[in-house]
């Protein structure tokens, strides 16, 4: 097949084009950046005719890079749930730019949206939940672009909608905030209500290539592993020899202290640490449950050890992290994927 991927040097899009190439897909790229195309996936073998230069709200790039497609994978999108940025605008136009393009041309499409857009503290999140109004921009910009691909789904377009949690592992291009987290835990987790969510980005992109080969649509939760604060941070001690502090509040006074923080950040135009969204979700998520169709393509998620596991390494081999910071992984090893030999020679 021959599959376009937006974002595909950021991290979803990166490990979806990683898997397509690995399973004997051909994969274009849609990028803003011809260089930073070929720096981040040249070492996967897409050449310059594999790439097109231009942004998701580009009409004719997106035309250009769905040409001779058979299917696409919309990956790309401005994220945030710490910042104070207020501008996501460009997620529901290159949503409607990107997936329009394809349904229009009668391609399979896969958008990738958001736990927050679905996000209800009072029940768990499947793929029927109603979409909500999310307490940040970007939560917002995601249940807008993911109702405007609900309302083509009930038109019979051939379009599916992915909900993956917190996506976290090896190799990313972008430094993600999902992933720049977990160096973060280090430093501290919470001894509160709640957990966290967790899904291998590599999990996921195989996921993404079976959607794609099966032409699977509909909606899909791809809930990966849940654990609640203290089975998290355990996880993260056992793995990392780390001895990690605790935060203990009670979850209203998380909440209460996120809210605070988003009001200091409108007043100063400066980030914060954590937003009231995404204490919130820390506190008050429900655990997922994945959908029946990911036992029906015969997926089984890898150990969320083996995930945390290879994270680590990779931000020692890559240079964002001392190894001394997890004494039980030892000294870096050799990189052995593309990204990592990217990292580490640049």
């Amino acid at each position: 097949m021959h599959v376009l991927v937006t974002g595909a040097t950021g991290f979803v899009g990166f490990h979806a084009a990683l898997r397509l190439r690995a399973e004997g897909h051909r994969v274009r790229a849609l990028v803003r950046s011809h260089a930073k195309g070929e720096g981040v996936l040249g070492p996967l073998g897409l050449g310059p005719d594999d790439l097109v230069e231009g942004d998701m709200t580009d009409e004719r790039a997106v035309e250009l890079a769905t040409r001779g497609c058979d299917s696409v994978i919309h990956a790309a999108a401005a994220v945030s749930v710490t910042t104070g940025q207020t501008d996501f605008s460009a997620n529901l136009r290159g949503t409607q730019v990107v997936m329009g393009r394809a349904l229009d041309e009668g391609l399979h499409a896969v958008f990738i949206s958001s736990v927050t857009a679905i996000f209800d503290p009072n029940r768990p999140a499947t793929e029927d939940s109603p979409l909500v109004r999310g307490r940040t921009h970007y939560g917002r910009s995601k249940a807008e672009c993911d109702a405007w691909v609900r309302n083509r789904q009930a038109e019979g377009a051939a379009a599916a909608i992915v909900y993956p949690p917190g996506v976290v592992g090896p190799d990313d291009p972008g430094f993600s905030e999902s992933v720049k987290a977990y160096r973060s835990f280090l430093r501290g987790t919470l001894r509160s209500e709640g957990g966290n969510q967790m899904l291998d980005a590599r999990d996921l992109a195989a996921l993404l290539t079976r959607m794609v080969e099966e032409r699977i649509c509909g909606r899909v939760v791809a809930a990966g592993h849940y654990f609640n604060w203290d089975e998290f941070t355990a996880l993260l001690e056992g793995v990392t020899g780390a001895r990690i502090p605790r935060i203990s509040a009670p979850g209203w006074a998380l909440r209460l202290l996120g809210r605070a923080m988003d009001g200091a950040s409108q007043l100063t135009g400066k980030p914060m640490p954590m937003t009231g969204e995404g204490l919130e979700i820390a506190t008050r998520f429900p655990r997922m449950q994945d959908s029946p169709q990911v036992a029906e393509l015969n997926l089984a998620w890898r150990s969320a050890e083996e995930t945390v596991r290879d994270l680590f390494a990779w931000f020692v081999s890559a240079g964002r992290l001392p190894a001394s910071a997890v004494p039980k992984l030892g000294a870096p090893k050799e990189p052995s994927s593309p990204m990592a030999r990217t990292e580490t020679s640049g």
